[in-house]
């Protein structure tokens, strides 16, 4: 083999190498187009903690039931239409293209949704398939977390309720209940 073979060799890989990263990140593309057109022209949407805790859930049920993390994440991925969804299956699909490492799509994901306890998870899911450690586990102890944080955040919105009533019922029923006492009354006053 000359030098002139192992350049057409070398140039045929080029080629091919091209092509496969084109068409992968075609198809990043796509997907990130979905989830702009999940998200709406009105902003990001946002992702709920019980979102992440059911998608943990999930995982964890496919990895006890002894598929691997990809399959469950797809599983996943395929029966829902959310914008967690869309974004975890661009992610999915990323790193199985080659365009980006499992931990790094996984962590910016989280940062594109802004969810902090994807943050956790991508890292929990990086060191334990890195380390061989088990993951169902692991998972199921920061669904309960999730699932804790969650419960409180929505405690809080239910205390601060009765604080958003006061605007409504200040400005719209208090007038009209006191017209509706001092009307007459004036009303009254004026006929003597």
């Amino acid at each position: 083999m000359d030098r002139a073979d192992a350049r057409k060799i070398a140039g045929a890989c080029k080629r091919e190498a091209v092509l496969v990263a084109a068409a992968g990140r075609s198809v990043v593309d796509a997907l990130t187009a979905r989830v702009k057109g999940a998200v709406g022209a009105g902003g990001p949407a946002r992702v709920s903690l019980g979102e992440v805790s059911e998608m943990i859930d999930v995982v964890r049920l496919g990895l006890s039931a002894g598929l691997s993390f990809d399959a469950t994440l797809e599983i996943f991925c395929a029966n829902r239409r959310s914008v967690l969804a869309l974004r975890l299956e661009r992610a999915c699909m990323a790193w199985q293209v080659g365009v980006g490492t499992r931990e790094d799509e996984l962590l910016a994901a989280a940062r594109d949704l802004d969810v902090r306890a994807l943050e956790t998870f991508a890292i929990t899911v990086g060191q334990a398939l890195a380390l061989g450690a088990p993951l169902a586990e692991t998972l199921a102890a920061q669904s309960r977390e999730i699932r804790a944080a969650h419960r409180a955040a929505v405690e809080r919105e239910i205390e601060r309720a009765p604080v958003k009533l006061l605007i409504p019922t200040g400005t719209l029923i208090l007038p009209a209940l006191l017209l509706s006492i001092l009307g007459p009354l004036l009303g009254a006053g004026g006929m003597m």
